[in-house]
């Protein structure tokens, strides 16, 4: 019983020959590689548009050509991790449950955890009891 050892290798295929965009994932692997993926782009997405805007704010600053790049390394590593300990629980649900993942489920799931991702960060004085 378990999971089968060859479902357990992401398929990095899936990101170069576009398969991202259409089909069902039913593997492990897949699944959790599609919602990291997404989440990960997303996460890179916003925290490129707060580094532009952080530029134009600090535009007198030596540094200020280089913030949209820190933030977007920044933006990637948040979405790396927490988009990857999202996916494993997402993953196991859909797997346990025998539930395909369709090509824009994933990009829904990537898009709704970094939703959250940020909700909480921007919201997190008002939130503390």
């Amino acid at each position: 019983m378990g999971i089968p050892k060859e479902s357990l290798n992401p398929n990095t295929q899936a990101i170069t020959n576009g398969s991202l965009f259409n089909g069902n994932f039913s593997q492990y692997s897949d699944i959790w590689l599609a919602i990291t993926f997404w989440c990960t782009v997303i996460c890179a997405i916003c925290y490129l548009l707060s580094g532009f805007v952080a530029s134009v704010v600090l535009r007198k600053s030596k540094l200020s050509p280089f913030i949209p790049i820190f933030t977007t390394m920044y933006g990637m590593a948040i979405g790396i991790c927490y988009g990857g300990i999202s996916a494993l629980i997402i993953s196991a649900i859909y797997i346990s449950g025998s539930f395909y993942l369709s090509w824009y489920q994933g990009i829904l799931w990537g898009i709704g955890l970094s939703v959250i991702h940020f909700a909480l960060a921007f919201f997190m004085q008002i939130l503390q009891v």
